[in-house]
């Protein structure tokens, strides 16, 4: 269906589209952020319900690096979702990052009646055009978790960034047991490559498909990590 006229898509969505409950149970997820191998913050992932029917991901991240502290390190990002046939559509999203010399903001409205995209970054306003499945970059952990749940071996995703919507794939990079703080799992892996970075997640099936590491490597070869550390509500 991904090459059918958005518009077309549109019009089929009120025969076939049904909000659903979330396919992934809440949870909260403490994980070790890592650079270079180095503990330079901590992060928390938090998947919950919302009395309308509608599910919150909220990640936080706090430093703990001495460099870290000093700068003030503090990150939260938040995205709220609906559920239609499985699959997650972003309702807003919010990002929020404070450094002693950088902060930066970040708001998505997602107008599914509209069918329109209000995104807000520094000074740049710009509303485009939203089609269905769209989702924001915080919530893809989200979509990877719940395609793995109906066992698909298709990851490709609308995605909404600054000024557009932007097509992203994943693919397979296998099942491997992975050592992190929390123990030793039995895991999925799947993979992003793009010119500039590349970024992996392993999901473990037994625990509902919450991200057990998160990894992303620079072109100038700087490794970003996450890894698990506590994992509540399975």
């Amino acid at each position: 269906m991904k090459n059918l006229p958005a518009l077309f898509l549109f019009a089929l969505l009120p025969c076939t589209a049904a909000i659903a409950s979330s396919p992934i149970a809440p949870f909260k997820a403490e994980y070790i952020a890592l650079r270079n191998n180095s503990e330079v913050a901590r992060t928390t992932i938090q998947l919950s319900e919302n009395p309308d029917s509608t599910w919150t991901l909220r990640t936080s991240t706090v430093g703990t690096s001495a460099l870290a502290k000093m700068a003030g390190l503090d990150v939260a990002e938040e995205s709220t979702v609906r559920w239609v046939d499985g699959r997650p559509e972003t309702v807003t999203y919010d990002f929020r990052q404070d450094l002693a010399f950088k902060n930066r903001q970040r708001h998505g409205e997602f107008d599914w009646n509209a069918r329109q995209v209000h995104m807000i970054d520094g000074k740049s306003d710009v509303r485009y055009e939203l089609v269905p499945y769209t989702i924001d970059r915080h919530a893809l952990t989200l979509a990877l978790a719940s395609d793995l749940s109906r066992n698909s071996n298709q990851f490709e995703y609308k995605v909404a960034q600054k000024r557009a919507i932007e097509d992203v794939r994943y693919t397979e990079c296998g099942e491997t047991t992975i050592a992190v703080p929390a123990g030793t799992f039995t895991t999925r892996c799947l993979e992003r490559v793009r010119e500039k970075r590349t970024s992996k997640s392993w999901f473990d099936g037994a625990n509902g498909w919450v991200p057990v590491q998160i990894e992303q490597v620079e072109s100038k070869g700087d490794i970003i990590t996450l890894k698990l550390a506590s994992l509540e509500g399975r």
